[in-house]
């Protein structure tokens, strides 16, 4: 049984036990009002966030989740400084556990998510997988830093002009104090 893919919200929790037993899967949209770490992470969140997941057993029996999940974001440029769109695209495969030490026997292939309650917080788990996936460091492919916002030499006006220094007051009066 599976919910159809459609702009249905996924839940925020989920007993990933019962969903293994059932080979479950949930596709739907994880609303980004609920997602305080990646909101303060990015400009804004553009349209949904997308996911599917497939719950259910490896080989050797370990509860696995494996999914993936899309979202488009903007982020701050660390050139220009102006917002520029990142396409987030993960997918992943964890291994359900309930202790640190379950995770560490887990095999290198599963990533190891901890349900240390009854139930599974899956959008804390999701917005995690996000933030793993943003770049480190944003900055537009293309030149983006206009040159002429940088003006070396002397300073002119929009019409070509030479503008006034304001420190030649400045300059002046330091002048005439060696004077005296």
């Amino acid at each position: 049984m599976s919910i159809p893919p459609s702009t249905a919200a996924l839940p925020k929790s989920v007993d990933a036990r019962k969903l293994v037993q059932r080979e479950q899967q949930l596709i739907g949209i994880l609303p980004h009002e609920s997602l305080e770490r990646l909101n303060a992470a990015v400009e804004s969140i553009d349209g949904d966030i997308r996911a599917e997941l497939q719950f259910g057993r490896d080989l050797q029996g370990h509860l696995t989740v494996s999914g993936k999940l899309h979202c488009d974001v903007q982020l701050e440029c660390q050139r220009c400084l102006q917002p520029m769109p990142e396409q987030v695209e993960a997918e992943f495969r964890w291994g359900i556990v309930w202790s640190e030490e379950q995770g560490k026997a887990l095999p290198k292939n599963l990533d190891p998510v901890v349900q240390d309650s009854d139930e599974l917080n899956l959008y804390q788990v999701l917005e995690d997988e996000i933030l793993l996936n943003l770049p480190m460091v944003a900055y537009h492919e293309q030149e983006c830093v206009a040159r002429d916002r940088f003006q070396f030499g002397e300073k002119t006006d929009e019409s070509g002009e030479q503008r006034e220094n304001p420190f030649k007051v400045l300059e002046q009066l330091k002048g005439s104090s060696k004077k005296s």
